[in-house]
C-alpha cells in the first residue's frame, strides 16, 4: 500500500493559519476535554504507527497523490475535490468529522468526486441515506479507537456520574435516588474536564451513569468500557439539530450487553437500575473494548476501507 495521506487542514493554508490552528487544539489539549475529530484523528494515528504503516499527515502540496483521507475541515475536503478534478490524486476519503449533517457547508459531502464518506455509526449512516438516498453506496461505518491502559488494581467505589446533556428534572431524579440508595457518586461534566481527570475517576468507580441527548460514536463512553466500567446510558431516542429531527438516534450506538444498559426516563431509570446493579459483577467491559476499540482494531478497519477503494479502482 502506498503511503497514506491525511488531511485536517487545506494544504493552500499558510503558514500562520497552520501555526494558529495548531495552537488552538494545543491550548484545547492542556486545558479541556478536547474530544471529537482531535480525538479521532490521535487514535488513527497511533493505530497505524502501532501497525507500522506509512503515512503522511497534512504534507505539502507537491507531496500529496493517490488517496487522500480528509479526517476533517471543511477547507481540506474543497482543496481536495478541486485536486481531484485537476487529476493531481486519484481518490478521495472524506470523514467523519466534515460536517454534522450531509446538506451542511452547502452540501459538500454530496459532491461527486467523493468516493467514499465515513461515518461514525449505524444511526449516522441511515440519517444520511434518508436525506440522500443516492449516496447509500457511498457510505462506510468507522468508529475510531481508544488508547489501550493497563487494568486498574483500585478499589471500586460507587458512581461516576458523565453530564454532557440532559433534561434538568431527570438529572435531579437521578442524584435523589442514588442520595436515597446511600450510593457515593462524583459528577463530571462534559467540556469542563482534563482527560487524565476523567481517567482517574473512572479508575476508581464502580459503574458510569452517563448523561447526553446523542452520540454519533460515544467515544468517552468507550474510554469507561476499557477501564471495565459498566454504563447505565440515557437514552432519548431522537436527535434534533436546526431543522432536523431524527427518532432512530442512540445515546450509546455501541453500546451492548457487555458493557451496559439503556434507559428512557425517569420510571425506566429505577426499573433498569436495580437490574444494572444486580449485573454488575457480570459485565465484560474490558473484554469487549479491548476486542473491538483499540486504536490497533479501528486503524485496521480504517486500512480495510482505504484498501476496498484500492481494489476498486477503475471499475
Amino acid at each position: 500500500m502506498e503511503k497514506i495521506t491525511i488531511l485536517t487542514i487545506s494544504p493552500e493554508d499558510h503558514f500562520l493559519k497552520r501555526i494558529y490552528l495548531w495552537f488552538k487544539e494545543y491550548i484545547k489539549k492542556i486545558f479541556l476535554n478536547y474530544g471529537g475529530p482531535q480525538v479521532v484523528l490521535e487514535s488513527l494515528i497511533r493505530g497505524l504507527i502501532i501497525l507500522n504503516i506509512d503515512y503522511q499527515l497534512n504534507p505539502k502540496i507537491n507531496n500529496i497523490s493517490g488517496i487522500v483521507c480528509v479526517i476533517q475541515n471543511v477547507n481540506a475536503l474543497k482543496w481536495a475535490i478541486k485536486a481531484k478534478r485537476q487529476g493531481k490524486i486519484k481518490k478521495i476519503i472524506a470523514g467523519p468529522n466534515i460536517t454534522i449533517t450531509p446538506e451542511d457547508a452547502n452540501s459538500i459531502l454530496l459532491n461527486k468526486e467523493i468516493d467514499l464518506i465515513i461515518v461514525p455509526s449505524q444511526w449516522v449512516k441511515d440519517f444520511y441515506i434518508s436525506l440522500n438516498p443516492e449516496i447509500s453506496k457511498k457510505i462506510r461505518i468507522w468508529p475510531a479507537g481508544v488508547e489501550f491502559c493497563p487494568e486498574s488494581k483500585q478499589k471500586r467505589r460507587g458512581c461516576l456520574i458523565y453530564k454532557k446533556s440532559i433534561n434538568k428534572d431527570i438529572f435531579n431524579f437521578i442524584v435523589r435516588y442514588l442520595k436515597s440508595k446511600n450510593v457515593d457518586y462524583k459528577i463530571i461534566k462534559y467540556g469542563k474536564y482534563r482527560k487524565e481527570k476523567y481517567f482517574k475517576m473512572l479508575n476508581k468507580a464502580e459503574f458510569m451513569i452517563y448523561l447526553s441527548e446523542s452520540e454519533s460514536q460515544g467515544i468517552a463512553l468507550q474510554e469507561a468500557w476499557i477501564r471495565d466500567v459498566p454504563t447505565l446510558v440515557w437514552n432519548r431516542g431522537y436527535w434534533q439539530y436546526k431543522q432536523y429531527k431524527w427518532s432512530k438516534s442512540s445515546s450509546a450506538p455501541y453500546l451492548n450487553d457487555s458493557c451496559g444498559m439503556l434507559f428512557k426516563d425517569k420510571d425506566d431509570f429505577r426499573d433498569k437500575y436495580y437490574l444494572f446493579i444486580n449485573n454488575l459483577s457480570n459485565f465484560g467491559a474490558r473484554e469487549y473494548s479491548l476486542e473491538n476499540f483499540t486504536d490497533k482494531t479501528t486503524s485496521k478497519r480504517y486500512l480495510e476501507i482505504i484498501s476496498e477503494l484500492i481494489e476498486n479502482y477503475g471499475k
